[in-house]
């Protein structure tokens, strides 16, 4: 009874495999599961790219100038890429470096082009900056602990995109909207994406241990490029070519003459023969060689021409000379509401300057940018020693990859902002110090503001006082179960 049990269970498989056979499907390769079974992880993907992908995209798609840029058609690629990695870690076993690295390699080629359109200046320059800390997120795919790499990255756009919603304040209807939904869609992806690693690639990206090759994985469950599909039945029976054809006893290789080193010692006994009966000369006279004496000898001493040739030493090539470093010329030019200031090598005082002008302060090397009047903003970027000295700004002055730069103000400023910056000196008269500004940092470091002392209109007047802002600090996490909480405090930099 057994047997016959076990009989019917193996007919019973066979009957399923004919019916997918006939069906025109054939066996997954590997013991890989079905395309309809994949992990859980992969479907969650998906429904991450329908849900909070699909609308940033569209957001993107939205603004002319995101199109113009091409954010959404960067956004689509990047994020269908992981997606083919996704499904490729649910069926595969984890590759090496670098064959990942060529697997990834259209989305590689997708950081040069967002740094490209970061540099462009236009109303979606922050949407473009913004979109370029983004892309950092994909790196979850080669850390060792994704988790924690996570809950840093998917914070990184947040200060630009929190410029765009600043400016989204002051612009009305649909701008204003599709402004506020680009936002909310990049937030909601950057959220989504750590929570989704959070829980399915925690320690590493879970590679399918028992999976194929990488390299011979095709989307779809479909074999790679290149590969023979398996065939829909039994091979065919090998052709009958018959005997092979007999081999003529005439048509046989003849053997050879002796040779090889028996006639190499064959012609050396011939020319010692040769050399015994020679006349006088024995082997010399034999092989008509000239015999040279020991007066030939000191005759070739002194000619001039027989001396051997010395080598003279090729001449040391000169070591490249480095590329000298493109200098643009400095200029000061009033373009769309902004005063653009570039490449300033001597000092330079920005005149004409209104409410409603801004003014962008770019790789300007010690000179001193002075800037009277009341103004929008002002901006410096990538400039090294500068000082510069304003009267009023009414929204932000920022402070972006500078290095040892020095800032004046006058009468006031309500916010400065202070990025990826080291040595930069912010100074305040009296009159600024009343209303003193809101101070944002990020990625700082030997920072420093300067304040009024106590008496400065004394006799003699006080000494300012200057404040380190801080570059470290300590978090401590208490509760338990779960109910989880930190305390985050600065590590001050003295007494």
């Amino acid at each position: 009874a057994d047997v016959a049990a076990r009989l019917e269970a193996v007919v019973s498989r066979l009957e399923k495999l004919a019916d997918s056979l006939s069906a025109g499907g054939t066996p997954a390769a590997g013991g890989a599961a079905p395309a309809g079974d994949q992990p859980k992880f992969v479907d969650a993907y998906e429904t991450i790219f329908d849900e909070e992908i699909k609308a940033f995209i569209g957001a993107a798609a939205a603004i002319k100038g995101c199109t113009d840029l091409e954010i959404d058609s960067m956004a689509t690629t990047f994020y269908s890429e992981i997606g083919k990695v996704m499904k490729m870690a649910g069926a595969c076993k984890k590759p090496d470096q670098k064959s990942l690295m060529e697997i990834m390699k259209p989305v590689t080629e997708l950081f040069p082009k967002a740094e490209k359109a970061s540099m462009k200046r236009g109303k979606c320059m922050n949407h473009a900056i913004a979109w370029k800390e983004m892309l950092a997120m994909v790196n979850f795919l080669f850390v060792p602990k994704p988790r924690g790499y996570a809950e840093e990255a998917y914070t990184q756009p947040d200060m630009y995109l929190n410029k765009i919603l600043t400016a989204a304040k002051k612009q009305e209807g649909d701008e204003q909207a599709k402004n506020k939904a680009f936002v909310k869609t990049a937030k909601a992806i950057g959220v989504a994406l750590k929570d989704y690693i959070k829980q399915y690639h925690a320690a590493e990206v879970a590679w399918n241990k028992k999976g194929v090759d990488a390299k011979s994985w095709a989307p779809g469950g479909a074999p790679a490029a290149g590969a023979a599909p398996p065939p829909p039945g039994m091979a065919p029976p090998p052709m009958d070519l018959g005997p092979p054809p007999a081999v003529e006893a005439s048509s046989a290789p003849k053997k050879s003459a002796p040779g090889g080193m028996a006639a190499v010692f064959a012609q050396i006994n011939s020319g010692s023969s040769q050399c015994e009966s020679a006349a006088a000369g024995g082997a010399t006279a034999a092989f008509k060689l000239k015999k040279v004496t020991k007066e030939m000898k000191a005759q070739m001493k002194n000619e001039p021409t027989l001396k051997p040739k010395t080598k003279k030493s090729a001449p040391k090539k000169k070591k490249a000379e480095a590329k000298k470093k493109v200098v643009k010329p400095p200029s000061c030019e009033f373009r769309q509401g902004t005063w653009w200031v570039e490449n300033q090598v001597e000092d330079k005082e920005v005149s004409g300057v209104e409410l409603k002008h801004n003014v962008y302060i770019y790789n300007a090397n010690k000179v001193t940018i002075t800037i009277p009047g009341k103004i929008k903003s002002i901006t410096m970027d990538k400039c090294t020693r500068a000082k510069v000295i304003f009267d009023q700004v009414i929204s932000t002055f920022e402070v972006v990859g500078c290095d040892a730069c020095k800032v004046f103000c006058r009468k006031q400023v309500p916010s400065v902002a202070i990025d990826k910056s080291k040595g930069t000196q912010v100074n305040f008269t009296v009159q600024a110090a009343q209303n003193p500004p809101e101070i944002v940092t990020s990625n700082i470091s030997e920072t420093n503001i300067v304040l009024p002392g106590a008496n400065p209109d004394g006799d003699p007047p006080s000494d300012p006082i200057e404040i380190p802002l801080p570059e470290q600090y300590i978090t401590k996490i208490t509760g338990k179960n779960g109910a989880w909480e930190t305390d985050t405090t600065m590590v001050t930099h003295g007494g």
